[in-house]
Order: C-alpha cells, then structure tokens, then sequence
C-alpha cells in the first residue's frame, strides 16, 4: 500500500460522512450540518490533487490506486449530485 492509495482510502470513507452531514442539513436546517458537508467535500477534493501530486512525485503509481483513484472520484461527485 502506498501513500496515495491511504488518501484515496480515506476519500472512499469520506463519502459517508459527507451524505450524512447533508442528510442532517435538509432534516434539521441548522447551517453548522452544511458547512460542515461543504468543508468535508472540500477536504476531499483537495485530497484528490494531493493523492495524484504524491503519486508522480514519489513515484508511487500502482494497479490498485489505478483503481481506487477513479472510484473515489466517481463516489464523491455523484453522491455530491444526488445529495
């Protein structure tokens, strides 16, 4: 396992997190649950460029990130669409 593949991981639990605090914004319209999802799908996409970045520049690319990478990607904008 290498670094970018920890970060894209972490983006894939991310998901979660990020649908619940959305979930917790249209149920209980309090403003602390959309910045909250905001800020995680922030920490997220950023966490996209870090993982691609650390991947080229430490020379880390491999078959499983080749995977996990685009899953990542795909998770988080489509459930930021359906949310």
């Amino acid at each position: 396992m290498t670094i970018p593949n920890y970060i894209s991981i972490l983006r894939i639990l991310l998901v979660p997190v990020f649908v619940a605090a959305v979930g917790y914004y249209v149920d209980r319209e309090e403003e602390v649950y959309r910045y909250f999802a905001i800020t995680i799908f922030a920490i997220a996409a950023l966490s996209d460029a870090l993982d691609g970045f650390l991947a080229r520049y430490l020379n880390q690319m491999s078959r499983l990130g080749a995977i996990l990478d685009p899953l990542a990607d795909k998770l988080l904008l489509v459930s930021g669409i359906v949310a």
